[in-house]
């Protein structure tokens, strides 16, 4: 098996080294700047733009993150949900305007608020409305992060019955609100993945913490995704402090 992921392996810029490890490892970015979405507006949005074109004058951006704080695709309220196509539209338009063809979206799921025979139908509802006027070649990556299973996803990726719709996989997520095994998520997700999210945690904290620093195996589930995997399913190593994962990355000849 081949392990090199070099190509499609990208540093998220939430990262305090993001710079660094982007250079000296030679891998691409994920654009975070817009998790919050007041970054796309006004004043503030216009000097975050400018802070954004002076860094692709350097590196490669693979992938934009979308908004998500208080984003609901499958709101009850026509109004939340207006605001979450608004925002999410918002940001597909900067994606591309910065020639990034995939974004990733939060699934908006709450447990308790959304029920998931509500939460799949109102999804496939609202992301094949949200991909009706955007290019062939733009995909989004729904990720996990209150989703306590992957079929929830899986479900929504197969009934929306678009190529461009897809998954994002964060593992860190699932860790911390899952009930089924590492595994079982990627088996179940992995006909729909087109994007991951790497990081570690002791399942009780979103840490965000280097790939050796947890309960999870990462060795193990990157093996996965190369193997049962679409070829150009990307990978995000979305860490606070990144150098020692990245060495680990090298060693284990993923780059």
């Amino acid at each position: 098996m081949d392990r090199n992921i070099r190509s499609r392996i990208a540093i998220a810029t939430c990262c305090g080294t993001w710079q660094q490890i982007a250079e000296e490892y030679n891998v691409a970015i994920e654009l975070d700047h817009y998790c919050q979405a007041e970054n796309m507006d006004g004043e503030k949005g216009v000097k975050v733009e400018k802070v954004i074109r002076k860094s692709l004058e350097t590196y490669d951006a693979m992938i934009l993150h979308a908004p998500f704080n208080e984003l609901f695709p499958a709101a009850i309220d026509p109004k939340a949900r207006q605001l979450a196509m608004d925002r999410f539209q918002q940001a597909a338009k900067l994606a591309m305007g910065y020639g990034i063809k995939k974004m990733v979206v939060h699934s908006g799921y709450v447990p308790f608020v959304y029920f998931k025979e509500w939460q799949v139908p109102r999804s496939i509802e609202f992301w094949t409305e949200f991909m009706d006027d955007k290019p062939a070649d733009f995909e989004i990556a729904i990720e996990n992060v209150l989703d306590d299973e992957p079929y929830m996803l899986a479900d929504i990726a197969k009934g929306a019955a678009d190529p461009r719709i897809g998954v994002c996989y964060d593992c860190g997520h699932a860790n911390i609100v899952g009930n089924v095994s590492q595994d079982e998520w990627l088996e179940t997700l992995a006909p729909y993945l087109k994007h991951l999210h790497i990081h570690n945690n002791d399942g009780t904290m979103d840490y965000h913490r280097g790939f050796t620093e947890g309960t999870l195996d990462i060795e193990r589930l990157l093996d996965g995704v190369i193997e049962k995997c679409a070829p150009d399913t990307t990978v995000t190593a979305e860490l606070l402090a990144g150098k020692e994962s990245f060495q680990w990355l090298a060693e284990k000849g993923y780059l």
